[in-house]
């Protein structure tokens, strides 16, 4: 039988993941930065717990080699729908609906589709509010234009089936597969990333020029205009603020925890040699480079300034945002 197969996109599968994981490691790092017990401590696994579970969904997503919508010369059925496919002579007319930037295709049908479990009132009612029918294809999972396939539906119902098979068999769809192209996408999407992370550590400045344009884009992507380009990148921008504001979070709580053990171990060297010399050294580069530190901590290290004070010994770096902090060793943080 000539039929057509419409798949899921793999890239569906990889946006949930990539939507899932910020909050992931949000719920992680409140469990390990927290008291066991503590209401930040049980938030933190619940956070873990609830959008953990995105990712074995995105998995499922992006591997799901099973046709969402079958289309043969008898009619066409919607996994989804948890319906029976239904014939072309039962369906009236087809015509595309947009809901909230879901992409759906409703069908008409007559009174001799029987639906496996009747619709509830309610749901009929939002359906009528909406504009959509009880039978909708959801089409938001598939690359393929919705008003190209509403135009083969409705084309489809009007033929008998030899014409059918004919339309069937001449019509082109481009079964999607994770590809190069969407590869250099992730790239391009982690390599600007990671250049507005760099532009929000280096001042309060871009830091809040940043959320300025991520709280724009929301507004705007939430309002939906109807040119498809703003519309777009809108998106785009506020996803991209978003991941930004999650790898800063990150970012600072690795640097804290970098910053506090490297001056804790160059306290600690400095305060052995006063023991041993009955004074401060005049300088540290000699104990800065016995230090056993890997390759971030010795980057963070090279920018600490020493001075020394009457009976006492000055630390100072450059922290995130350009500020600059004193190392307090009583306490063995940065202030």
């Amino acid at each position: 039988m000539i039929e057509i197969k419409l798949y899921k996109t793999t890239t569906k599968g990889l946006k949930i993941i990539g939507m899932s994981l910020p909050f992931v490691a949000i719920g992680i790092w409140m469990v390990m930065d927290n008291p066991y017990g503590s209401t930040e401590y049980i938030m933190g696994w619940f956070v873990t717990c609830f959008f953990g579970l995105g990712l074995p969904i995105g998995l499922f997503q992006t591997f799901d080699k099973r046709p969402q919508i079958l289309i043969t010369e008898k009619g066409i059925w919607d996994r989804t729908t948890n319906q029976d496919p239904v014939k072309w002579e039962q369906i009236i007319e087809a015509y595309p609906l947009d809901i909230h930037g879901q992409k759906f295709i409703s069908l008409v049908t007559d009174n001799t589709f029987v639906f496996k479990k009747k619709p509830y009132k309610w749901a009929a009612k939002i359906n009528e509010f909406i504009g959509a029918q009880n039978l909708n294809l959801n089409i938001g999972q598939i690359n393929i234009d919705e008003i190209e396939l509403t135009n083969l539906i409705n084309q489809l119902i009007q033929q008998n089936t030899d014409e059918r098979r004919k339309t069937i068999k001449t019509f082109k769809v481009k079964r999607t597969n994770f590809s190069i192209s969407d590869l250099k996408k992730i790239l391009i999407y982690i390599l600007i990333s990671l250049i507005i992370l760099i532009l929000t550590l280096s001042s309060f400045v871009a830091f809040w020029i940043v959320m300025g344009v991520m709280g724009v884009s929301a507004l705007t992507a939430r309002w939906r205009p109807d040119n498809v380009i703003i519309r777009k990148y809108a998106g785009i921008a506020t996803w991209l603020g978003f991941v930004n504001m999650v790898l800063l979070l990150g970012t600072m709580k690795v640097y804290e925890n970098v910053t506090e053990e490297v001056g804790e171990k160059l306290a600690i060297e400095i305060e052995g040699f006063q023991k041993q010399n009955t004074t401060f050294p005049t300088e540290i580069k000699s104990i800065k480079s016995k230090l056993e530190l890997n390759i971030i901590k010795r980057i963070f290290v090279e920018q600490i300034d020493y001075q020394t004070l009457d009976n006492d010994y000055k630390l100072e770096a450059t922290m995130i945002f350009g500020k600059r902090r004193k190392y307090d060793r009583n306490n063995g943080v940065w202030r």
